[in-house]
């Protein structure tokens, strides 16, 4: 007898891609997105070779798919910053799949690129701990730090995004571009309702409000990270950065 597979929750998922470079709120809108109920969401950094999923010995291309295909879920989809969904060999697998993108950028380069090298600097021991992320609000007292330094990471982030769109431009499917400064607009914990309803537009969602626990790791202005941000300042502003009153 030909069994019938009966189970209409299977197979329905669209399947998107949070494609987001560092410090663009990636984890905060993969967080939100995983609280939607129709949405499977990897809330970590799915691709990251560190990450429960590869360190269980999951390649990359074959986890790209698995997370593309949950059953039970109207969406389903992950995350990824732009040197994993760019890698030679998983960019040919989106280009197949063709998940509808949510791009997320930041209008404030400035601001990203300092974020990224104060992060980096912490994980390389050079500034006392800071978590990257935390369900926690937590304040980092203000830092002496090289300029140079600092606007080191501001520009390599600064040439990475501009080479993340040049490539994105190639991509043949859907793509919804969303700044962070719109989604976080509220600072509530809440994706901006205007946002929610286009990116649940965009994924074909029933309207739910879409919020995460996760605290913003630097709330203060940026004059408030450092000791010598008069020098930090000068020396972004040569490198050619606005946006550096907050």
């Amino acid at each position: 007898m030909t069994r019938i597979d009966n189970d209409e929750t299977k197979g329905l998922a669209r399947p998107f891609l949070i494609l987001a470079h560092v410090r663009t709120g990636g984890t905060f809108l993969a967080h939100a997105l995983s609280n939607h109920p129709d949405v499977f969401c990897d809330r970590g950094e799915t691709l990251h070779h560190l990450s429960s999923w590869r360190q269980a010995g999951i390649g990359a291309v074959r986890l790209a798919r698995a997370m593309w295909t949950m059953d039970g879920y109207q969406a389903a989809g992950f995350r990824a910053i732009y040197r994993q969904a760019f890698h030679e060999k998983v960019w040919p697998v989106i280009v197949e799949h063709k998940p509808h993108i949510i791009h997320l950028t930041r209008e404030n380069v400035a601001r990203q690129g300092v974020s990224y090298g104060y992060q980096q600097l912490v994980r390389q021991g050079s500034l006392p701990y800071h978590p990257v992320h935390s369900f926690q609000q937590r304040t980092p007292a203000p830092v002496e730090i090289d300029p140079a330094e600092i606007v080191a990471y501001a520009v390599k982030v600064r040439a990475e995004m501009a080479a993340g769109a040049e490539r994105l431009a190639t991509y043949g499917g859907r793509v919804l571009e969303i700044s962070y400064e719109e989604m976080v607009r509220l600072q509530d914990g809440f994706v901006h309702p205007e946002v929610t309803e286009r990116i649940e537009q965009f994924l074909n969602l029933v309207p739910a409000a879409l919020s995460a626990s996760l605290a913003r790791d630097f709330p203060r202005p940026m004059r408030d990270w450092f000791r010598n941000w008069g020098d930090v300042r000068r020396a972004l502003k040569r490198a050619g950065f606005g946006g550096l009153n907050g």
